[in-house]
């Protein structure tokens, strides 16, 4: 009997609406399988709460933006403890202090992205990879498996560059404009 894909999505304030391209990933694919997802409801939630919800999803997505914040920080710990499997993923820039003091606990220091399309090729990528389980727990047959397969090359084909660090402008200069001064010593050559 196919088994329903639990998800929980933790994000910090910042990325609240990150969760939406999340659920947007989900819906574009190309399989109709049961999937859940869940998180810790807005107004807040209390430890055991937290602990239920986490308790037995097949994968946690951890969103870390700018800054650490209530509750996505105890939902780490929570699904650290209990030893889901978490998809630590988080806003490449500049964050505070405690975040890159946080960063310093996510493996590898967590998957960068840059905007919402990032983050969903991301996760699309690897939900293709959960769904492929060895064991079929989610009761695909041969034709979603493929159709799968044709969905990661197109995933894969929008590919964007590695995140390296900011170059040019955002990464600030000097720009000199050596054809309109006087040269320091020497004299300047017309071409």
């Amino acid at each position: 009997m196919a088994e329903t894909l639990r998800l929980f999505i933790s994000a910090t304030k910042d990325l609240e609406t990150e969760r939406a391209v999340i659920g947007r990933a989900v819906a574009e694919l190309p399989v109709k399988i049961g999937i859940e997802i869940r998180r810790t409801p807005a107004i807040g939630g209390v430890y055991e709460a937290i602990y239920e919800l986490i308790a037995n999803c097949d994968r946690v997505y951890f969103l870390m933006g700018r800054d650490i914040s209530a509750p996505s920080g105890m939902e780490w710990f929570i699904a650290r403890k209990l030893e889901r499997s978490v998809m630590a993923l988080r806003l490449a820039g500049a964050s505070t202090l405690a975040a890159q003091d946080f960063v310093r606990l996510l493996p590898s220091g967590g998957q960068r992205f840059r905007n919402g399309d990032e983050l969903a090729r991301l996760v699309t990528l690897d939900l293709i990879e959960i769904l492929n389980h060895a064991k079929n727990r989610y009761g695909l047959n041969i034709t979603e498996l493929e159709l799968l397969n044709l969905h990661r090359k197109r995933i894969n084909k929008l590919r964007t560059p590695e995140l390296l660090e900011p170059g040019g402008a955002e990464g600030g200069g000097i720009l000199l404009d050596l054809g309109h001064r006087e040269p320091m010593m020497g004299v300047a050559l017309d071409e």
